[in-house]
């Protein structure tokens, strides 16, 4: 009986880690938030314009009970060494099916074994599980005790179709001092993605050159205002710390001054 059960232990730790695919940081990334009716065609499109060939790996996900997945993910290999940011800037919330697609870096294989103990080795109680933007990833500062920006306010539920000009106006401050991140589109003739020159990602980043006060005192002024047909969230930005990119085991936001 007593090896029986140590057998157990054994397949329990070890099976999670042998079934990871080998991934190279350095020519791989992941695709999260991926089309359950996407095909690998649909990935390579994304990026056939800047490389001639990519590998799609699309792995299945098990269906537990009446439990469907809303989305799937994938991983993708590029024919060269690549610089992911460049990547992430280019294609990340490219669209698929109308979903928004979220690229993140891979973990090499050093760093899921080391992950894979952190988990199997916490007992039942200690271990966090998903949250909204999956497995736990380790230590996070906590948003209270990131540094914030005197002169940049957090800008969240802005109206699809709002402009720079629009926000600036709403603000009182420069056109040229708001961030506005837009949705990408995928073009149907190309499938390649492109920003939408329409559609915002519905949050902004809004900068004062002149305060007469402290930036609290803007948040105060606009957090719950109506701006078009939406309650705005407002809150001061933190400043964008560096750190190496987020891995790919779940998709989560930071109100991060751009």
């Amino acid at each position: 009986m007593s090896s029986q059960t140590e057998t157990v232990e054994v397949v329990a730790q070890e099976t999670p880690i042998d079934t990871k695919p080998a991934l190279d940081p350095e020519t791989t990334v992941f695709i999260g938030n991926v089309a359950l009716d996407a095909t690998p065609d649909d990935l390579k499109n994304v990026f056939k314009d800047d490389y001639d060939s990519v590998e799609v790996d699309i792995p299945e996900k098990e269906h537990k009970g009446n439990h469907v997945p809303v989305s799937k993910h994938a991983f993708v290999k590029f024919p060269v060494a690549i610089d992911f940011d460049d990547i992430k800037t280019k294609f990340d919330l490219a669209v698929i099916n109308d979903r928004e697609i979220h690229i993140k870096s891979v973990r090499s294989p050093d760093e899921l074994r080391e992950l894979n103990r952190n988990r199997f080795g916490r007992g039942r109680g200690s271990f966090r599980g998903r949250g909204r933007g999956g497995f736990n990833r380790g230590p996070r500062v906590p948003l209270s005790d990131m540094e914030r920006s005197t002169d940049t306010l957090y800008v969240n539920n802005v109206p699809f179709e709002a402009t720079k000009k629009e926000i600036a106006n709403y603000f009182e401050t420069k056109e040229e001092c708001v961030v506005l991140p837009m949705r990408r589109l995928r073009d149907e003739v190309t499938g390649r993605s492109v920003p939408s020159d329409k559609f915002n990602r519905g949050l902004a980043f809004v900068k004062f050159e002149t305060l007469p006060g402290d930036i609290t005192e803007k948040v105060t002024q606009f957090n719950g205002q109506t701006f078009g047909t939406r309650a705005l969230i407002v809150d001061v930005a933190v400043v964008k710390p560096t750190v190496p990119e987020e891995t790919h085991e779940g998709d989560e936001e930071t109100h991060e001054e751009a």
